[in-house]
């Protein structure tokens, strides 16, 4: 087994097919202002990047100053490891190489490494890990007649599990307590040490390109905001099925295990402002899709686009922002895994327009998956250059980080 942790090096795999192109809330996007931010955007995204969770705040740029924003690149990951498999698969991988010399040489101690593999084994039975990842650029043209954003958004979310077989656990513990003799001549080496225990991967990325388009109409006095974001969508699956022994990062993207699917959708948004507090709402993923991997060793899973529509509230002061959204509909992802359905709340303290200091909280209201604190900073010298950092950590183990550069002209 490879001495990285099968879930990182899936992550890796994923973040790596972005770049180039759950029992974790399975995000649609990241940013690093929204997610310090408790995860909030609904109403209080800025403009450069809001045509990835509202494409109606395209068309709000409160300043009416700049003529061009460019996110380049945006980049986060995050994860839920409540059962510690990442340390067990570390500990599995030593042990059983142990193992596999004391086979190979009739070392003495052969029945201390075969019990020390078969609890590994168990320490790994029937657990999961989950991570996402993502990256985007976008590129905005604010005006006063309209607004228009053209973006590359990729996003990828993994479920790793695991299968111990009784008949490995009762090979390793014959061994050890002796009533399996290793020596014997009817036995041969790699008889008593290939084990049926199964590792699955199972991932899907998805990579939408995409034209978002805004106005803003006023309304007996009270300015709204429109947006229509038509996009190509592009979703590749992954079920990656090995022996827990034998996982290799590089075979992840082997065509027996990759399938591709790919389709028009599009997205809504709709916001309205009253004096300094705007009102948001979304809808994306207007339409839905089934998206099945390839079968592996007689399985096959579905992967669920699904329209996902969100309502928001912001107040923008000088000084203060302050947010808070929530999905009306369920996050799907794949079907064998708890779908999600947020709510977040969130502030952002700006010291003229140079730094910024944020946090939130957001919190699974189907009572799931983990609820995480968010906080972060901003830096913007001369409101040109902006750099945001955002971190989160939650119950499960959830741990996760974003990264946004962008540059407002």
């Amino acid at each position: 087994m490879s001495k990285n942790t099968l879930s990182m090096s899936i992550a890796l795999a994923l973040g790596t097919s972005v770049l180039t192109t759950s029992a974790f809330a399975a995000n649609t996007y990241f940013d690093a202002r929204n997610d310090a931010m408790g995860g909030v955007g609904v109403a209080s995204s800025h403009y450069g990047v809001a045509a990835l969770v509202n494409p109606a705040l395209v068309a709000k740029d409160d300043k009416v100053t700049d003529d061009f924003s460019l996110v380049l690149p945006s980049i986060g990951i995050q994860a839920s490891d409540k059962d510690d498999l990442i340390d067990a698969f570390d500990d599995l991988s030593d042990s059983y190489d142990r193992f596999e010399q004391d086979i190979d040489f009739n070392a003495p101690d052969v029945q201390q490494s075969a019990k020390a593999v078969a609890d590994d084994l168990r320490a790994i039975d029937n657990k999961q890990v989950d991570a996402n990842v993502g990256v985007n650029i976008v590129a905005t043209l604010p005006t006063r007649w309209g607004s228009a954003s053209l973006f590359a958004n990729g996003y990828g979310s993994v479920a790793i599990s695991t299968h111990v077989h009784e008949d490995d656990l009762g090979k390793l513990e014959g061994i050890a307590n002796g009533t399996i003799d290793p020596n014997d001549p009817n036995l041969t080496n790699e008889g008593l040490k290939e084990l049926k225990s199964e590792a699955r991967a199972v991932a899907a990325l998805v990579q939408d390109y995409g034209l978002a388009v805004a106005k803003i109409v006023d309304i007996q006095g009270v300015p709204v905001h429109f947006g229509v974001t038509p996009k190509l969508q592009k979703v590749d699956t992954f079920n990656y099925n090995v022996n827990a022994t034998n996982f290799e990062t590089d075979d992840i993207n082997d065509s027996k295990y990759r399938d591709s699917d790919t389709g028009f959708n599009a997205d809504l948004g709709v916001a309205v402002d009253f004096s300094h507090v705007t009102f948001g709402l979304s809808a994306r993923n207007l339409i839905a899709r089934d998206i099945k991997t390839k079968e592996v060793d007689g399985q096959a899973y579905t992967y669920k686009v699904s329209p996902l529509v969100s309502a928001g509230a912001a107040y923008r002061g000088r000084l203060i922002t302050l947010a808070a959204d929530v999905d009306l509909t369920e996050t799907k992802g794949f079907t064998h895994v708890q779908s999600s359905q947020y709510a977040g709340a969130g502030l952002e303290l700006n010291a003229w327009d140079w730094a910024q200091l944020r946090a939130g909280y957001r919190a699974d209201i189907k009572g799931d998956l983990p609820n995480v604190f968010t906080a972060g900073i901003g830096l913007s010298p001369f409101n040109v250059v902006h750099l945001d950092l955002a971190g989160f950590v939650g119950s499960d183990d959830a741990l996760g980080a974003a990264v946004t550069m962008s540059y407002t002209f």
